[in-house]
This record gives structure tokens, C-alpha cells and sequence, in this order.
């Protein structure tokens, strides 16, 4: 080999060496991950696994967030069209109910709270996607009571037909809902919007989520999903109106709770909450008014008796340092829901009074049932009128107020 022929190769050997030298490293694959079914996620739990260590993810509708306060911050619902489940979330809980996601689910844990399939905690920011605001939404699928009760359904958003609230009362706490052979407990927590108003009346649908809490519990996204209008089944018991007053604000005006209206026809005072020990009503005075003349209304949410047969009223009161300020009850068909109710036409319905107190307050007495039945087929109003002034300043408190089928 000449001289010429070594100088070309070196020079050859150079510039494959220099090439190779300045070449960028050669990135690793992307990670394959697979896509798996809600229901095949909780299968996995069922045969024994408790943290996913494999590159999967789930996609689905989210059914159910803490928007309307009805669920802990840091949990949330999600569904597909196999099945749904419970997660936990660490960090804030940006989850829109409606949304499409997608979930990261490698390193996720499973957990049984008193019943309740978990999976989480979710990091939202780096192991969820936002597919879409606006997916078409989940119809809810139609379940009895029960298969509830048998523990299917768990997590999904369903619709229970043919059911009715067992009592009257207001969302918040624990009601039965029951299709007069089975009962479901349905859970309200007080920090929902919704929970201080009336549960509906009548027999029909009401959509929710099935969960559990030591038991199977049904849990309700708003107070709007439902139609309760129907016949009763089980004969008598249906009610239309409820109210204990337990979710108004010491001192707040009763105008505070949805559907009521608190009116001064004479002076300035308005009917109002108090509490003591844990007990509330709603309560008007002169005390202190220094007013020659105090009339002040309270007026219920009109009440719908179209469906009604024999309709009643129902409702406690009591009075303290009675001096001859009155109560007064009135009915009317004619109210147009107006700030001047007493320029309607209102017909006054006698009720059993508490014992007169001259010192101190008397015990709550039951009013006795006031039959409405006069009024069915249509809607009505119902009102309770104080009058009293300076020289008359007895404080008379209502509770407990009741319109049901006898």
C-alpha cells in the first residue's frame, strides 16, 4: 500500500469518526399506552390488584363534581358506557361535571371507604386530559331500587321511575326514597345549593349517582333532575309543602329561604330565624320596634294542589311576653305573588293557639289540621300576618309548616 493510499484512508477514518462524534443521541420511543374500559379497571381491583403498574388509561364522562356542593372537594365521578367509578383528587378539584376526560392510571391506587370503590388520588395537572367541554352527554340508564340495593350500578349516573319520597322535609341530611316495596336512602350534604329546599311531592323519576356509605346511598347532582308529580302509590301521605326552617340563618329575613316572602305592611319589622339549643323557627315582634304599628306578612311558596284529594296544613307555633299582638292565618287563591299581598283577596282560617305566656315563652303547639281541601285542583297561597305596635309587643314564632294529603 502506497504512502497515498494510507493518507486517504486516515483522512476517510477522520471524517466517519468526526460524523459519528457530533451526532445526536437517538430518543427512546415514545411509551405505548393502552386504553382500557371503566369496568376492566374494576376488575382489575377484583382480582386483587391495589395499584395499577402498567401503562393503561381510562376515558369517560365526568357525572359528578363538588360544583353544587353535594360531594367532598376532592371527589369526583367518572363514566363510560360500562361503568363508572368514584375518584379522589389531590390538589384542587378542577373536574367539570359533563366533561370528557382522559385518566393516566400507572401508579394509581384503589381503596374501599365503608363500601365505596376509590381510585385515586388523581393529580389532575399531570395524570388527566380534558377531551372535551361539551361531549354528548350520558344518558342515565333506568334502574330499580332494587338492583341498587344489590349493589349494582355503583358509581354510575342512573334513573330510578316510579318513586316517591317517604316523608316530607328539605333535601339536606338523609330521606328515604321508596317505590312502596323497597327503600333507598338518598343523601343530601348542607353545603349543597340545594339543600334546604322542599323535597317534590309527588310519585315519578329522579336521576342521580348510586354510591354508598356503610350501605348503599343515592346521591343527587341538583334538585332540578327529577318529575314527581304523580299519584302517590301506597294510597295516602303525599305532601306538598314542607319546611322546618333548620337551614335559616339566625336573625336572617325568612325571604333568605327559596319560594318565601317576608312583607311590612305597617312599621318595618319583617319575619325572621332564631335558634336555641339547636332548635329553629321563624319568629316576628314589635320588641323594641318603638313603632305604633307593626303588621308584618309571611308568605309560603304557593302550593300546587291539582293533583290533591283531601289536602291539609300543619304547622307549630308558640308565643312569648304575650301582651295582644296577634297571629293571624289567611289563605288565598287570587295572590299574584306581589310586594303588597295585602291587596289581595285572602280568606282567614282559624288554627288551635299555643297557651298565652304573659312571662317567658310558651311550648310549641300543633295548629291541628287545617283542611284545604276547598282549594284543590289549583294553586294557593298561604300566609301568617303579625299585628301588633308599641303597646303590643308579643312574639309569635311558627314552625315546622306542613301542606300533605290527609
Amino acid at each position: 500500500m502506497n504512502i497515498k493510499t494510507i493518507i486517504r484512508l486516515s483522512i476517510a477514518s477522520l471524517i466517519i469518526a468526526s460524523l459519528s462524534c457530533s451526532r445526536e443521541p437517538v430518543p427512546p420511543p415514545e411509551p405505548v399506552i393502552d386504553y382500557i374500559t371503566i369496568e376492566q379497571l374494576r376488575e382489575m381491583h377484583d382480582h386483587g390488584i391495589s395499584t395499577i403498574d402498567t401503562n393503561v388509561y381510562i376515558q369517560g364522562i365526568v357525572t359528578h363534581t363538588p360544583e353544587l356542593g353535594n360531594l367532598p372537594s376532592f371527589v369526583a365521578y367518572v363514566q363510560d358506557s360500562t361503568a363508572g367509578i368514584c375518584l379522589t383528587v389531590s390538589g384542587t378539584n378542577t373536574f367539570s361535571r359533563d366533561s370528557e376526560v382522559k385518566i393516566l392510571c400507572r401508579g394509581v391506587t384503589f381503596t374501599e371507604y365503608n363500601g365505596l370503590l376509590q381510585f385515586g388520588d388523581i393529580s389532575i395537572a399531570d395524570q388527566s386530559t380534558l377531551v372535551s367541554l361539551t361531549p354528548s352527554p350520558i344518558i342515565p340508564e333506568v334502574v330499580t331500587i332494587a338492583q341498587l340495593l344489590a349493589g349494582e350500578h355503583q358509581a354510575e349516573y342512573v334513573r330510578i321511575e316510579n318513586v316517591q319520597f317517604a316523608e316530607p322535609g328539605t333535601y339536606s341530611g338523609e330521606n328515604i326514597l321508596t317505590d312502596c316495596t323497597d327503600e333507598l336512602e338518598v343523601y343530601t350534604r348542607s353545603d349543597a345549593t340545594f339543600a334546604s329546599e322542599a323535597l317534590p311531592a309527588g310519585n315519578g323519576y329522579i336521576s342521580g349517582v348510586a354510591s354508598a356509605f356503610s350501605g348503599v346511598q343515592f346521591l343527587l347532582r341538583d334538585e332540578t333532575e327529577n318529575g314527581m308529580t304523580g299519584e302517590r302509590c301506597g294510597g295516602a301521605g303525599a305532601f306538598y309543602l314542607a319546611q322546618d326552617f333548620s337551614s335559616l340563618v339566625k336573625y336572617a329575613d325568612v325571604s333568605t329561604l327559596t319560594g318565601w316572602k317576608t312583607y311590612s305592611q305597617a312599621g318595618t319589622k319583617t319575619w325572621y330565624g332564631n335558634e336555641l339549643y339547636g332548635g329553629k323557627w321563624v319568629q316576628a315582634t314589635a320588641y323594641n320596634s318603638g313603632q305604633a304599628s307593626v303588621v308584618t306578612w309571611m308568605i309560603a311558596p304557593v302550593v300546587d294542589l291539582t293533583l290533591a284529594t283531601e289536602p291539609y296544613l300543619l304547622f307549630d307555633s308558640a308565643d312569648g311576653y304575650d301582651n295582644g299582638a296577634t297571629l293571624k292565618l289567611f289563605v288565598s287563591t287570587g295572590y299574584d305573588g306581589s310586594a303588597t299581598p295585602w291587596n289581595a283577596t285572602w280568606t282567614e282560617k282559624s288554627f288551635a293557639l299555643p297557651a298565652s305566656t304573659a312571662s317567658g315563652y310558651s311550648q310549641f303547639a300543633s295548629s291541628g289540621q287545617i283542611d284545604l281541601s276547598g282549594y284543590k285542583g289549583g294553586q294557593v297561597w298561604i300566609a301568617w300576618v303579625y299585628e301588633g305596635g308599641t303597646n303590643r309587643t308579643t312574639t309569635w314564632e311558627v314552625d315546622n309548616v306542613l301542606v300533605a294529603e290527609k
